[in-house]
């Protein structure tokens, strides 16, 4: 008898899914065609019956949001989450002339009332540099700054300079070429709600740590190779999380959470399924981001890209490409500020291999798909986990 009760809701299931499917591909067949409102009324409510059916059928071991969720999420992210500015708009239709030919050529006007013989024979390496920084970090969400600053470090820079060269970097890297890259290719995968939580907070963080810094470069540099730990444990993580995939994970996006669904949380302040209301949500967001921009952005460069991304899969649950691409740039957006304050009060960072790395950051970040799909996503990550685990060795056992 169990048995039958077992194929008989296996049946249900079955059907109740070829149902959803049909019925969504009647309405894409016939968007244009004027529908009576009882119609739409009744395919509204069968499909809202299907779905309770699938969440009962699959109870126990289901991934499905429940039938609200689904609705909030395709009717409410779409009219609004995906709704550009005026601003926004404008740029989206500019941004291929932006980024090719007037970022290069405001470049070439940088790089021509900048530098000289000296400066230039000084760094002449520093875009091979960009190139490889920007393919292994635009692999997940924490910023060239955890390629440049060890390397720096290992001929001689500062590690106070590293890091005023890393915000500067990571400005028109992440926050400038990544910004316009994603805003031509797909805008909806900017979770654009977050995007005030995960700035404001750590912009005033960012301007108190750089200020005032508080940590000694002994203690800068145990911080960074804990972060490096932390960031390889994630990717570690990620690598697993996907291991098997077909297609080497080619085309998937970073992630570290099982089953990672989107859920919308909506302006009307109800709870998602787990508990956690939008309020809660946005203040822990502020408190994870303040933290970062006080001790991570202004000591070691970098930190809240990672940040962002585990807020946006923990904190909002959001699905994997949001939460890498949210915090891709929001990293590069959140070191605006400190590199203003480097750049104009404290004027300490490095002009020439500043010039000369964001060619190499810009044709990184461009050929980076490229370099991911010919070597294979999963080898890039094996070989970021290398280098992180390699360069908290150096930060935490080297002497200064």
């Amino acid at each position: 008898c169990s048995h039958q009760n077992k194929q008989a809701k296996m049946a249900q299931h079955k059907a109740a899914m070829e149902r959803i499917f049909r019925e969504d591909v009647e309405a894409n067949n016939n968007d244009n065609k004027p529908k009576k409102k009882s119609s739409v009324s009744s395919s509204f409510n069968a499909k809202e019956d299907d779905l309770d059916l699938l969440l009962v059928n699959t109870r126990g071991n289901s991934t499905l949001p429940p039938p609200s969720t689904y609705h909030k999420e395709n009717n409410q992210s779409t009219d609004d989450d995906n709704e550009l500015s005026p601003l926004l708009t404008h740029l989206q239709t500019y941004s291929a002339v932006l980024m090719m030919p007037i970022l290069p050529l405001l470049w070439i006007i940088l790089f021509v009332s900048t530098m000289d013989r000296t400066m230039l024979y000084s760094s002449y390496a520093m875009p091979l540099l960009g190139i490889c920084s920007a393919s292994l970090a635009n692999a997940v969400p924490v910023g060239g700054g955890i390629v440049f600053v060890p390397i720096l470090s290992l001929f001689g820079v500062k590690l106070s300079l590293g890091t005023a060269f890393a915000v500067s970097t990571m400005t028109f890297g992440n926050g400038v070429f990544g910004f316009l890259t994603w805003l031509r290719k797909d805008p909806s995968s900017i979770a654009w709600r977050v995007v005030p939580c995960a700035v404001l907070p750590a912009w005033v963080g960012a301007t108190l740590g750089t200020l005032r810094p508080f940590l000694t470069t002994g203690q800068c540099r145990h911080l960074f190779g804990f972060f490096c730990v932390v960031v390889g444990i994630v990717v570690l993580r990620g690598i697993y999380q996907n291991q098997g995939r077909n297609d080497d994970l080619k085309g998937r996006p970073f992630s570290i959470v099982e089953n990672n669904h989107h859920i919308i949380i909506g302006d009307d302040g109800e709870d998602d399924p787990e508990g956690s209301s939008p309020s809660r949500q946005k203040i822990l967001a502020c408190c994870f981001s303040f933290l970062a921009g006080l001790i991570l952005v202004p000591h070691i460069g970098i930190g809240n890209a990672m940040t962002t991304f585990l807020v946006c899969s923990f904190v909002w649950r959001l699905p994997a490409k949001p939460s890498v691409v949210t915090g891709i740039l929001v990293g590069g957006w959140t070191s605006l500020v400190p590199f203003l304050l480097h750049l104009f009060v404290l004027q300490d960072i490095p002009i020439a291999l500043w010039v000369m790395g964001l060619p190499g950051v810009y044709l990184g970040a461009r050929i980076a798909p490229l370099v991911h799909e010919k070597l294979g996503i999963t080898n890039v990550l094996i070989a970021f986990v290398v280098f992180l685990f390699g360069t908290a060795a150096l930060m935490l056992f080297r002497p200064t």
